[in-house]
């Protein structure tokens, strides 16, 4: 048994050592590499180990892992990019939204306050829906022109300390407010060649202007006043006259 034993000990051993790969030198300088012992002929050099014998790829494999990880960087970036533009779009259309809504609110007021302004003038009904119509205009002016509540009432005031009639006022604070008031077709005088001597004669009337013999617009003021077309202060006086000092 114990003959047995060491019998296959020694096998063991001897299967082991022809597995490992020996490096053999010839006299003449010859290497040659063998799994089985060296002849006795050569020299034999200590077993070779062939375990580590690998292409050592680490550097291809950092180089992988990096431009990985670059590719991974660059698409995240990409993304943030993209979310970043998607909420700023979003921000820029609520603000337009909201400027919207408050021009509109605006406009509405601005519309309203030159309705309420045209019509304490009394002016005739179809100059008041000229004039109305024309309001819709207001705020967006205003914006444009960037006019303050405080020059609006400077405005109004300068317009209501003249003396012209309703009608015209009615147009100017319309004015004032920003509306298109289209401008009035201009009013042909027809003035005669000879007329009698001395003070004109109002020889007609309509609403709150007359007409002298000459052809000549007035525009009723209080009492006996007359406003001539021209600008100039006038009276009338006894038979229709009138006299412009």
């Amino acid at each position: 048994m114990q003959r047995a034993l060491l019998f296959a000990a020694s096998l063991l051993l001897c299967t082991h050592a022809g597995a490992q790969t020996r490096k053999c030198t010839a006299p003449d300088g010859k290497v040659t590499y063998s799994d089985v012992a060296c002849p006795d002929s050569t020299k034999s050099e200590r077993p070779v180990e062939t375990n580590g014998n690998t292409l050592d790829s680490s550097d291809l494999r950092e180089k992988i892992q990096k431009d990985r990880t670059a590719t991974a960087q660059a698409e995240a970036k990409e993304r943030e990019r993209a979310d970043q533009e998607a909420r700023d779009r979003q921000q820029a259309q609520a603000k337009a939204a909201r400027q919207e809504a408050i021009n509109a609110e605006k406009d509405a007021n601005a519309y309203a306050n030159c309705v309420r302004d045209v019509e304490r003038q009394a002016p005739a009904e179809d100059v008041k829906a000229e004039l109305f119509a024309a309001c819709r205009t207001a705020g967006s002016a205003q914006r444009q022109t960037g006019m303050t509540e405080a020059a609006l009432r400077d405005c109004i005031r300068d317009v209501e300390r003249t003396g012209a009639f309703g009608k015209d006022k009615a147009r100017q604070i319309a004015i004032c407010h920003g509306a298109d008031v289209k401008p009035e077709p201009p009013v042909v005088v027809l003035r005669p060649s000879v007329r009698t001597m001395g003070p004109p004669r109002i020889t007609s009337c309509n609403g709150n202007q007359c007409y002298d013999d000459a052809g000549q617009r007035y525009f009723k003021q209080q009492g006996s006043g007359l406003l001539r077309e021209d600008g100039k202060a006038c009276q009338l006086a006894a038979g229709n006259r009138v006299r412009c000092p």
